[in-house]
């Protein structure tokens, strides 16, 4: 178990401090309707960021887990502000992604039954329109891409490997057996080329240090891409 604490309204674990200053929660968690699939939970990536992300259901935490793996995302704000959508009252949007080299957007997760429910897809569209009309990027993540292919189970494999306590070396011989292939090596032949077993490739993955496909499939064809990075 991992050790946290509150402070100004976030949640901590006890790992290194990053630059990246963390928001305030726009509400407290569980503000919204409740709902079977709801369940509360502190989401720690440490290797993202020193604040947990507070999720308000399974798919909320699934999609937190999805968008961090992606090597571009800086960090996840849950909660992040609250929006008048006018007519259609207020809105807080699920999650903040800040980017490396890409402008901000915002990210609200929804089972696809609840979405298309009228009342709600209004709301979504409305809030589409708002954040367009701001030059914002605003996305809908449902459970259809969420658990396509078992997406959200291979990404959450991953992010329990990713805090495998794997020798620095070895994760580092793994990404240059990777950059060695520009269009991708498949995983059967880097274990081969590095003796290391699959978890050694998806703590590498899920450090950010290599990349697999828009599932994050892992079987023994299943292609690893390169970043062009060193180790962490």
């Amino acid at each position: 178990m991992f050790q946290f604490y509150q402070e100004n309204g976030k949640y901590y674990s006890r790992t290194n401090n990053f630059q990246h200053k963390p928001l305030p929660l726009a509400r407290q968690p569980g503000g919204k309707r409740k709902a079977p699939h709801r369940r509360i939970t502190y989401l720690n990536i440490p290797f993202l960021q020193r604040d947990l992300i507070v999720c308000e259901s399974d798919l909320e935490r699934d999609c937190a887990i999805i968008v961090s793996l992606n090597p571009e995302v800086l960090r996840i704000d849950a909660q992040p502000q609250t929006f008048d959508l006018g007519i259609y009252g207020q809105y807080t949007p699920d999650f903040l992604v800040t980017y490396k080299s890409l402008p901000p957007s915002y990210i609200e997760a929804k089972p696809d039954v609840f979405a298309q429910e009228p009342q709600t897809w209004e709301k979504i569209l409305a809030a589409h329109r708002y954040f367009k009309s701001n030059g914002v990027v605003y996305e809908l993540m449902t459970d259809l891409d969420i658990e396509k292919k078992n997406r959200h189970l291979n990404a959450t494999y991953i992010h329990r490997c990713a805090k495998l306590a794997i020798p620095a070396q070895q994760s580092q011989a793994i990404i240059d057996v990777v950059n060695r292939y520009p269009k991708g090596i498949r995983v059967e032949d880097l274990q081969a080329i590095t003796g290391l077993l699959t978890d050694h490739i998806l703590h590498c993955v899920g450090q950010r240090q290599i990349t697999l496909n828009h599932c994050f499939e892992y079987q023994p064809l299943s292609m690893v891409y390169p970043l062009q990075g060193e180790c962490k």
